[in-house]
């Protein structure tokens, strides 16, 4: 029996199903044909017949994998993988400092420019960290990493590079939606909510699954792996439905980042939040800006404490000049 392995539609569902039940289905025929050669052995009594074929007894059935998967070598099939999670695990370090240092920023600078600046931001760091992939790749397994893959040319690592930046991108607006709001003891909520489905959508098989996990079709880390093997190799050309995944991604993360600056900005010139995401009734709440409700009740305790206004006109006279404004008498 000869296995062929190729890149086709799924690297690891090959490697952890197809070829582990080949060879298990290559052992149970091997040995029950050894049984059948030994029984007939047992059963002859004829001289010739029994000199026995021990290399057919050890070995009856042949087994040879034969490897032409431009992507089923070594590392490769979970390479994006692991370069994803470098850089998704750098994002979420950047993404906490942010939180926690860009309280002047939120005090101080208008919204329509806050709506910009950190989209912004976040499609920068994207570019740095997936450009540091792109070139760890390149240093790694070379210009011709394989002879059944594709050239790799100028145009193939800049194509890399702009999907590792779409990957991490949409992944920067997600996780900053979630930690501009959140306290800093629920910031590990939403990180591993987001580490572990992606990885999970690249290293598992989930199209055999129940219908549920299809959802993860909409992971970034799924559909930048497809698109890396279809740009390496020319496997699996599903670009069109990954690269809409992706942009649809970027787009309602970006609207939803605007709706999420506009109501941080809120919360911290009212002073319900404070700089690292504690709200006002927490002990550890500490913000300069007062909240907006304590002004509120200092304003009308100040009003309250003022004395109260008569209403009508209290006429004084001056006793010593003879001349009354109440009676009349002018002094003429």
């Amino acid at each position: 029996m000869t296995l062929i392995e190729s890149t086709g539609r799924q690297v690891v569902a090959e490697m952890l199903y197809v070829s582990s039940a080949l060879t298990t289905t290559a052992q149970a025929v091997a040995r029950q044909y050894a049984q059948i050669q030994v029984t007939n052995f047992q059963a002859t009594d004829d001289p010739a017949q029994q000199q026995p074929n021990y290399a057919a007894l050890i070995n009856p059935v042949g087994f040879v994998t034969v490897d032409v998967a431009p992507a089923g070598f070594t590392m490769s099939p979970v390479m994006s993988t692991f370069g994803y999670l470098a850089i998704l695990l750098s994002i979420i370090g950047v993404l906490i400092m942010w939180k926690m240092t860009s309280f002047p920023f939120f005090a101080r600078v208008r919204f329509c420019d806050l709506a910009l600046m950190w989209p912004v931001l976040l499609l920068g760091l994207a570019l740095v960290l997936s450009l540091y992939q792109a070139l760890a790749f390149l240093a790694f397994r070379g210009p011709n990493f394989n002879s059944q893959a594709l050239t790799y040319t100028t145009a193939t690592f800049f194509k890399f590079w702009f999907t590792g930046t779409a990957v991490a991108f949409s992944l920067g607006l997600w996780l900053f939606n979630w930690f501009l709001h959140l306290t800093p003891q629920l910031m590990a909520l939403p990180s591993i909510c987001t580490v572990i489905p992606n990885v999970l959508s690249t290293v598992s098989t989930f199209e055999l699954a129940p219908k549920f996990y299809r959802i993860m079709y909409a992971m970034p880390f799924y559909n930048g792996s497809s698109l890396i093997l279809y740009i390496l190799t020319g496997a699996h050309p599903t670009i069109g439905r990954n690269v809409g995944v992706l942009v649809a991604e970027i787009v309602a993360m970006t609207a939803l980042l605007t709706l999420s600056i506009w109501i941080r900005q809120i919360c911290v010139l009212r002073g319900i939040s404070d700089a690292h995401g504690w709200f006002h009734g927490s002990r550890y709440y500490h913000s300069h800006i007062p909240y907006y409700k304590d002004v509120r009740a200092d304003a009308e305790h100040q009003a309250e404490s003022l004395p109260p206004r008569r209403a009508g006109v209290e006429i004084v006279d001056y006793d010593d000049d003879g001349v009354s404004l109440t009676t009349g008498n002018l002094g003429v």
